[in-house]
């Protein structure tokens, strides 16, 4: 396998704002990073679909959510890529109504969305979904059992995997699951190619991808040190995994690294986040890692964002109960941050998964929206022009 530093280039590091940390380091203060736009898509969003949510109980009200839901819900995103046209993305989500034996008929899906972002002056504020693709196995890939293994689709279900992270090369798509782990490739219409690609070691953490599609990028937490996550290749030529000399400390062994987004060939952004939620929320904070060197910087807090044009607030969003986190500054208060892509040279798509129906971070009475927020970091930051479309 053509080693790391050889495959890309090397960009350098860019600083922005804030010391570099070291490992087990001090935090320094970066500088205020800014929201610039937020779209919301409610909690009891539902599309298409056989109904789901039938193993809690009839006519039960959690969160403000009644169960079973009629149809497919839309909610738990795990993760985002750009779609084919402009403003449109590409929404992975992880199925999981709770527990997996909750989620049996929660169906795997790749849905495409229009965001319309609210901004400074303008924009509605909401999601539009416009398509989606099951994700299946007729092929007959996988040799375990699975919820729907005697139907002629064998559509997957939140009880068979769990996505975390998806990638597109060429017409094919590579997802990182949990639940195994494993990387499972599906064709454009959602169709799963090959048998799954067992992920030996600890929880995983993110997967994002080399800009020049040679290599998927694989984070998975240390089964020697709860408190480091070890970092990865998986070559898609030769399909051989290679260890990276690069090892990100948390700064807690309670947080969790979500949302691993390679931006050039040595930089990613990642976060890293405590699994609390709401006025408990304490740590969601962005970034910067080279994976050539040590450390990582801090760009941006995602519990103090400057909101000085009132966008979390515009009359567009209608505010839940004991609404938490919105004005100026603005929070992310939620226990799950997985989803995360750069938008341009200096600034970052995020979205919450909202753990439907049990996520309280916005409301401590009513479920979690999905909500996607527009971050424009303090400092440009060095991105790769693969990363500013869809990768071919």
């Amino acid at each position: 396998m053509r080693s790391f530093g050889t495959r890309c280039a090397f960009l350098g590091i860019v600083l922005l704002g804030g010391a570099l940390l070291s490992a087990g380091g001090a935090l320094a203060q970066a500088e205020q990073a800014q929201l610039v736009g937020r779209a919301v898509m409610p909690a009891n969003t539902q599309v298409d679909g056989q109904p789901a949510g039938t193993a809690l109980a009839a006519g039960a009200l959690i969160n403000g959510v009644k169960f079973p839901f009629d149809s497919q819900p839309v909610g738990t995103i795990s993760a985002v890529l750009p779609g084919e046209y402009p403003n449109t993305w590409l929404l992975l989500f992880d199925a999981q109504l709770g527990t997996p034996a909750q989620s049996r008929d929660y169906l795997l899906r790749f849905y495409t969305a229009e965001l319309a972002f609210r901004r400074a002056q303008s924009g509605a504020g909401d999601v539009s979904l416009l398509n989606w693709q099951h994700l299946s196995d007729p092929d007959r890939r996988i040799e375990r059992p699975i919820v729907n293994a005697e139907t002629p689709l064998r559509y997957l279900s939140g009880a068979d995997f769990a996505p975390r992270a998806f990638q597109r090369v060429g017409n094919a798509f590579w997802v990182a699951e949990s639940s195994t782990p494993a990387l499972l490739r599906f064709d454009a219409f959602g169709k799963l190619l090959e048998p799954p690609v067992p992920l030996e070691g600890g929880a995983l953490q993110g997967m994002s991808i080399l800009p020049d599609a040679s290599a998927l990028v694989i984070a998975q937490r240390s089964t020697s040190d709860g408190r480091q996550v070890v970092f990865r290749t998986y070559d898609l030529t030769t399909r051989a995994f290679a260890d990276l000399p690069f090892v990100y400390t948390l700064e807690s062994a309670n947080h969790v690294l979500g949302g691993l987004a390679m931006i050039n060939g040595q930089e990613a952004f990642v976060i890293e986040a405590d699994q609390n939620e709401n006025r408990a929320a304490a740590f969601k904070r962005v970034f910067l890692i080279n994976l050539s060197s040590e450390g990582k910087t801090l760009v941006a807090d995602l519990l103090d964002l400057a909101d000085p044009s009132g966008i979390s607030t515009s009359e567009v969003f209608t505010s839940p109960p004991n609404a938490f986190g919105l004005g100026n500054p603005f929070r992310f208060p939620f226990a799950a941050i997985t989803a995360l892509y750069p938008i341009d040279e200096q600034t970052l798509l995020i979205a919450n998964n909202n753990r439907l129906p049990y996520g309280l971070g916005r409301s401590n009475v009513e479920a979690d929206a999905t909500e996607m927020i527009a971050v424009r970091l303090a400092q440009p930051f060095s991105l790769d022009p693969a990363f500013q479309r869809p990768i071919r």
